[in-house]
């Protein structure tokens, strides 16, 4: 059949009626069409590649091998509709009910819990229910009754158990989601993938649509060498931005900045003794006043106080007071840079101690935490975010204090005692059981050993926030300045993490507070713990999870729609050299994606959960706005 002329046009008479015929209306009704009601893709997809990110892209490479890729994923959704149209069809016509012994259906469920099973989750259950079936009654199929073709389908690579069980389960609870069957050869046909570590695949070669938990470039917020050069690229140049933007304890990265830290760390060392003698010098002439005043709150160990006002040297009753100047303890902290959960962490005071056999960062000890009760702790902060360049991102409004088990002291003596200075849960959880001791029978004691049973060694955000206001701190004026600390990272983090169509990503957080009231970044964890152990953490975490999946909300898609869709274009792009019109186009997307579109940035997310948006807005603003008068004036 020879390929239509232009003047073939002419000859057809003008209508609805031939336009419709002329289009392939992949299964819609034609009244669509005559009714305006198709919906218009022409903002989010230009042309049929701008649905893939190689097509977002247009590199040189990708419009020379433009036809390869589309060939190439049409055959991988088709492989797709191939296998699970097989499944399906064995499911609704093959399996019918059977009157077979107990060890069938125990195999069956057997498989069902297995991870290597070929077959997944809902199909499984049917069969085991057919096996077992002790009546005519018919049995419910779940998926029979869709298109299992447009199921949103979710993957989640088992390289960590606690990441598998708990993605799973809360994926198990939600309507509308399956998990992509293993082991089958299927290959990147899902609508979102979750992994633990680094992803193993291609993003240009997914549709834009299908989400990925991970930024390609993320360590530049999650490695802590990384995050440091990062930050030193703001605050280098001195002066009031670098101030702005100093969010990090001072730290260096060992071996190549090693010079400098022992330049540093003597430093300190000239300073404290400068101050030990002008304390003895005020000592000796009687400039001493003897003890606190009237007015002011008795100061605990180490420089720290009970209550924030006194952080700011006011006493009760507004009565104003001067702090005695104290000597800093000159205490590091040095962490392998790609550790996480406090393996090879160690505290330093002295610089025969420091040795590392790889990267390192050695970082100045905050030697001012604001304690609760006398033990030092942290926050665990929940951020999400869906956009780099520009940026979109969201902080969960519950997270984790994670406390020390010991009494918190900057004595040499306690140096190396991680219960004293290290808050990881993975580390303080081999001393819980201090927190259950009989002897604690006062007050604050049978509290800690109270939320011990619900939380270990953690507490969740409401029990922090009451904690907090019954020594003074305002929860709100914190929370700000928290989410201050956060947007400032992101906004330097966001300079060498490019934007990426496919990603988002659930970062975990560690910030502490100082007497002075100043919260600092610790570290950002890319894959924050997902480990179970007590009830409070299935409590947070796994509505966290919930409310993460809800709210980036992958857009669900017509496998067997966008393959035809696919084929049709190549085999008239072959055969005339023009695939298809605008109209053809909207008509393909509104079939593979129900007429739905995805979320352009900037529109708020439909469900938010406990998510609450901080970029863009108008503290983003602000950050913003110094940035660029940072980099104007260089």
């Amino acid at each position: 059949r020879r390929p239509p002329l232009p003047h073939d046009s002419l000859k057809a008479k003008e209508g609805p009626r031939n336009r419709t015929t002329e289009l392939d209306m992949m299964g819609l009704d034609p009244k669509l069409l005559e009714r305006g009601e198709i919906r218009s893709y022409g903002d989010w997809f230009p042309s049929m590649a701008s649905i893939f990110t190689w097509g977002v892209q247009a590199t040189a490479e990708t419009s020379q091998h433009k036809d390869r890729y589309m060939r190439e994923a049409m055959q991988v959704f088709q492989t797709f509709c191939d296998i699970i149209g097989s499944l399906e069809h064995q499911f609704k016509h093959e399996l019918a009910p059977v009157d077979q012994g107990p060890n069938v259906a125990q195999s069956a469920m057997h498989a069902v819990n297995s991870r290597c099973a070929g077959l997944y989750g809902v199909f499984m259950r049917g069969i085991i229910d057919k096996i077992s079936e002790p009546t005519e009654e018919k049995v419910p199929r779940p998926l029979s009754q869709q298109n299992v073709f447009g199921v949103k389908y979710y993957k989640v690579v088992q390289n960590r158990t606690e990441v598998y069980d708990i993605v799973t389960r809360v994926f198990h609870r939600m309507d509308g989601w399956e998990e992509l069957p293993h082991g089958m050869g299927l290959s990147n046909v899902w609508n979102l993938c979750w992994t633990w570590s680094k992803p193993k695949l291609d993003y240009s070669r997914l549709c834009t649509w299908q989400k990925v938990n991970h930024f390609p470039e993320n360590r530049h917020l999650t490695r802590k060498d990384c995050l440091k050069r990062t930050i030193d690229r703001y605050t280098r140049t001195g002066g009031k931005f670098a101030q702005y933007f100093n969010i990090c304890p001072k730290t260096f990265v060992l071996p190549k900045e090693y010079t400098m830290f022992i330049e540093s760390f003597a430093q300190i060392d000239e300073e404290n003794e400068e101050a030990a003698e002008a304390a003895a010098k005020a000592a000796v002439s009687g400039g001493g006043t003897g003890g606190p005043s009237s007015g002011s709150l008795a100061e605990l160990p180490g420089g720290t106080y009970t209550s924030w006002r006194q952080a700011a040297g006011g006493g009760e009753g507004g009565t104003a007071g001067k702090a005695k100047s104290k000597k800093a303890p000159n205490l590091w902290i040095m962490k392998p840079a790609g550790s996480s959960r406090g393996r090879g962490i160690q505290v330093v005071n002295d610089v025969g101690s420091v040795h590392y056999g790889e990267l390192t960062v050695i970082q100045q000890y905050i030697s001012n935490p604001f304690l609760l009760g006398g033990y030092k702790w942290d926050m665990r902060v929940y951020v999400t975010v869906t956009s780099f360049n520009p940026l979109e991102a969201f902080l969960y409004q519950d997270g984790f204090a994670r406390f020390t088990t010991v009494p918190y002291s900057n004595d040499p003596e306690d140096v190396d005692n991680k219960f004293v200075h290290l808050t990881n849960s993975s580390i303080q959880r081999h001393s819980e059981d201090t927190m259950h001791a009989s002897g604690n029978c006062d007050a604050e004691s049978r509290a800690r050993a109270k939320e011990a049973l619900l939380g270990g060694t953690k507490i969740n955000f409401p029990m922090l926030r009451n904690r907090l206001k019954a020594v003074g701190v305002d929860w709100d004026m914190m929370w700000a300045k928290m989410i201050d600390c956060i947007l400032k990272s992101l906004v330097m983090g966001e300079d060498h993490i490019p934007n990426q169509a496919n990603s988002f990503e659930l970062f975990g957080y560690d910030l502490m507070l100082d007497t002075r009231m100043k919260v600092w970044l610790i570290e950002v964890n890319s894959s924050p713990s997902m480990g179970q152990e007590h009830l409070l953490d299935e409590q947070v975490k796994q509505p966290l999870i919930g409310d993460t999946i809800d709210l980036v909300d992958p857009v669900a898609f017509d496998r067997r729609r966008l393959a035809e869709a696919l084929q049709r274009r190549c085999e008239r792009k072959a055969a005339s050299g023009a695939a298809g019109s605008r109209q053809q186009l909207d008509i393909d997307l509104h079939s593979i994606l129900s007429g739905e579109a995805p979320r352009k940035f900037g529109d708020m997310p439909k469900h938010l959960g406990k998510y609450e948006r901080i970029a863009p807005g108008e503290a983003y603003d602000s950050v913003a706005k110094m940035r660029s008068a940072l980099f104007n004036r260089q």
